[in-house]
């Protein structure tokens, strides 16, 4: 939801007519920064380019490989092939949807430098699992947290944990600047690299003119106008928050009684983007609900069952929660009466 707040900031940034990356990126990036308790953030185009430049600051081969889970948004799998190395996927657990600590085991080689897990729909990876990976093994952990802006793990920020993490603020997002996405992390080694990476090998704003180049770099720079909607944003985030708890608060105890529906392991402290579940005639409640005017979302298709990434290989818990998976509507102004009036249709149908 956009309103006069963030058409006054926009407004200000056109009437200073520096429409481009500086000041207010800045700020954006500290206050992010600041929410977090990290020390560094960068902001780029998306979500998907964090990913890549994550990857690309530990000078990946084409031959690398980087773990990623086989459930989540393909985006994750393209910001590894964008980055110049090879994803692996794994399959995932079948109560929260986090990537399977017993299949990483598995899929480890010499090749393996990186691993990505997804905190899909704000739900924290087992990233104390993963840690020990990454000290056996020698690994990065870099943790795509796309859809975690907001939520919390045993006390700390999602989004926090690893080398580097990722966030999107794409459309639907809880903090959303239309497309953007941005890189945090503690380390100056990869902060000053990702600065260097996202604006043609500078550290610093140059000139367009006689500026120094010393090392490879791209253009995925962020802009004022995007850092003015997120500023504007980041002020609605606390009472976003409450909202999200209380609407998860309603879907569960209007559907709670009903057997038929599997509602995922949430933490106390974990907030989700969208209220989830798991049916296992998906179909037919489907059906029934958009004859209401219901609409609601299924999940992801495996990636490894788009035709860029196929395979034969077997991942059965993701298929199940693919088959299973829906996304109810969770708008930010949803109401208590439209809640119910969800759960009741589902009910109704089962």
């Amino acid at each position: 939801m956009f309103d006069y707040d963030e058409k006054k900031l926009v407004n200000k940034v056109i009437d200073e007519n520096y429409l481009n990356e500086g000041d207010y990126v800045k700020k954006f990036e500290k206050k992010i920064a600041s929410y977090l308790g990290v020390k560094y953030c960068v902001c780029v185009t998306s979500g998907t380019a964090a990913i890549s430049l994550a990857l690309m600051t530990l000078g990946l081969l084409p031959d690398d490989e980087v773990i990623i889970p086989n459930f989540t948004f393909i985006a994750t799998a393209n910001a590894v092939k964008l980055a110049g190395a090879k994803p692996i996927f794994v399959d995932i657990n079948f109560d929260r949807f986090d990537i399977s600590i017993k299949q990483i085991k598995k899929k480890i080689t010499k090749k393996t430098k990186v691993i990505i897990p997804v905190d899909v729909n704000g739900r924290s990876a087992d990233y104390k699992s993963l840690e020990f990976f990454k000290r056996k093994f020698g690994l990065r952990i870099i943790s795509d947290s796309s859809e975690g802006f907001g939520s919390s793990f045993e006390g700390k920020k999602v989004g926090t944990f690893g080398d580097m993490s990722c966030f999107s603020f794409s459309a639907a997002k809880t903090i959303s600047t239309g497309q953007g996405g941005a890189i945090v992390t503690n380390s100056k080694i990869f902060y000053n690299r990702l600065l260097e990476l996202k604006d043609q090998g500078r550290r610093q704003r140059g000139t367009g003119g006689n500026d120094l180049h010393p090392v490879l770099g791209f253009n995925f720079k962020y802009t004022n106008l995007q850092a003015a909607v997120g500023l504007a944003q980041l002020k609605k985030l606390s009472s976003r928050l409450k909202k999200f708890k209380r609407r998860d608060f309603l879907y569960k105890k209007y559907l709670s009684n009903n057997q038929q529906v599997i509602l995922p392991k949430t933490y106390d402290d974990e907030v989700l983007q969208w209220f989830d579940i798991l049916i296992p005639n998906k179909q037919k409640v489907v059906k029934y609900l958009r004859q209401k005017n219901i609409d609601v979302r299924s999940f992801w298709f495996p990636i490894n069952k788009q035709k860029t990434y196929k395979s034969k290989e077997k991942f059965s818990i993701s298929d199940k929660v693919s088959a299973y998976g829906l996304w109810l509507p969770s708008c930010f102004d949803i109401t208590e009466d439209e809640i119910q009036q969800v759960c009741n249709s589902i009910n109704e149908i089962l």
